[in-house]
């Protein structure tokens, strides 16, 4: 699998936003991570799809939206329409032929689909939807805030990756990634790494980046 860099533009200067997603592509990264917080799923509120649909029109780069809303399945032509390439929802939002068909919507979209994973979620949740998702998110800390320390799920990522086998399937983590911790994650079988702060606090968003991408790659097995 590819190794990929994400930067969370969560985690950039809202400010000046248009500036922050030139520096993004500029550091060679390969996605960028769009977080979607409703005050509901998780404590906090972020962007919506105005933001989505003004960063599209300033980047070719393919956008990772990261749903951590209650109601996903209510968004998800908006999504396509606002120019998301990846939406990932949460597997404990709803049961689980609900969730299914979420991500089969998604598909129908012509998006990618991936569920994610809190830390305290067992790798085993994700069997449901093995054959559903392009990507399967491990979150490396609790969803809703940026700048929290990174957690090691270096074991539930091995056993995802056992499930997976020789599905094409991505495992992305998200969490206090920098080049220290993105090795761990890799090892174990991610490839695709969302970078905050790390990458847009850096004296060089473009060091940052290809760091987490290199040390990254030096760990993955195979």
């Amino acid at each position: 699998m590819k190794i990929l860099t994400a930067p969370s533009i969560f985690a950039a200067d809202l400010a000046n936003m248009e500036k922050e997603v030139r520096r993004t592509e500029l550091s060679g990264a390969d996605l960028i991570h769009f977080d979607i917080m409703d005050g509901v799923y998780v404590p906090n509120m972020s962007f919506g799809f105005d933001m989505l649909k003004a960063i599209r029109k300033l980047t070719q780069l393919p956008i990772d939206a990261h749903m951590m809303t209650v109601h996903p399945e209510m968004y998800i032509q908006r999504l396509s329409e606002c120019g998301a390439d990846i939406v990932t929802v949460h597997n404990d939002i709803a049961p689980e032929e609900q969730i299914k068909g979420m991500l089969e919507s998604i598909n129908s979209y012509g998006m990618m689909a991936g569920i994610a994973l809190k830390p305290k979620v067992p790798a085993e949740a994700v069997l449901p939807f093995i054959d559903c998702v392009d990507m399967i998110l491990v979150m490396t800390v609790e969803p809703g805030f940026s700048g929290q320390k990174f957690m090691d799920m270096s074991d539930k990522i091995r056993e995802i990756k056992k499930y997976i086998g020789s599905r094409n399937i991505s495992i992305e983590v998200d969490g206090g990634i920098k080049a220290e911790t993105a090795p761990i994650c890799a090892e174990a079988g991610a490839n695709v790494f969302v970078i905050g702060s790390a990458a847009y606090a850096a004296p060089s968003m473009k060091d940052a980046v290809e760091n987490v991408r290199s040390t990254a790659a030096a760990a993955y097995p195979g």
